[in-house]
């Protein structure tokens, strides 16, 4: 969910007014439509004023909190991925020792 639906639905739930929450940013109701319907993006100021505003925190506002506890973590795939990682790492390694070794001989 992007920031702008966020704080409306927080908004909403809390039976808040775009015009106070306007009127608290120091903006105009029109100002901050904008801003909630996603054509103006909200400037790090005004996230910070609405995370106290709306009482929440934000980290919430970005959806990071609700993503780390919904997502299902598989530990084995994780393994499988660290291990394929690894083993692309030392296979570049080599390459790099060999490309460094002829460049060396060509000199």
């Amino acid at each position: 969910m992007k920031l702008n639906q966020k704080v409306k639905l927080i908004r909403e739930s809390k039976k808040i007014s775009q015009i106070y929450l306007a009127h608290e940013l120091g903006l105009n109701q029109s100002q901050y439509s904008r801003r909630e319907k996603g054509e103006i993006q909200f400037n790090s100021d005004e996230i910070i004023k609405l995370s106290n505003l709306l009482e929440t925190s934000i980290s919430s506002l970005f959806d990071e909190q609700q993503n780390i506890i919904s997502h299902k973590w598989d530990y084995n795939n994780i393994n499988s991925i660290s291990s394929k990682l690894i083993e692309q790492y030392e296979h570049r390694l080599k390459e790099k020792d060999e490309m460094i070794k002829l460049l060396l001989k060509t000199k």
